[in-house]
């Protein structure tokens, strides 16, 4: 009967002490995912509500200091950008922010003046990214 009791408690001890870094790395082999490509954008406008154009962006990884906005590039990220919404994080970054968050400063310049400085909070899961916090929608003045 106390080896029973021994061995149970010892089986308990065990299970709790596992290595809690592989407890928070989630395993995505046989996820199901949707197919939506989620992309996070951030709107840029003036107190009218009309669309403002940046003249360049980036959006920095505040860890490794890399420049993400330079990733975002084709003919819809060019419509995007005409219509004020700069992206700032898609799920073709997924692997790199999978089961983690970062934090990203998304920097807007106009006339050679940087008019936007703004702060992101940003995961992602085994499927999609997504905004933890930060603001989306920009007004300038």
């Amino acid at each position: 009967m106390f080896t029973k009791i021994i061995v149970a408690f010892l089986s308990i001890f065990l299970v709790a002490c596992n290595d809690k870094d592989n407890a928070d790395q989630q395993d995505c082999s046989e996820t199901a995912c949707t197919l939506n490509f989620v992309t996070i954008t951030v709107s840029v406008k003036d107190a009218s509500g009309e669309a403002i154009a940046l003249d360049s962006y980036e959006v920095i990884d505040t860890e490794t200091g890399k420049n993400i906005a330079e990733e975002f590039k084709g003919e819809e990220y060019k419509y995007l950008k005409e219509q004020g919404f700069y992206p700032i994080l898609s799920d073709a970054n997924r692997v790199q922010y999978q089961n983690s968050t970062a934090t990203l400063t998304f920097k807007g310049v106009i006339d050679n003046e940087e008019v936007i400085n703004e702060t992101y909070e940003v995961g992602a899961d085994c499927c999609h990214v997504s905004l933890i916090t930060g603001n989306t929608e920009i007004v300038l003045e």
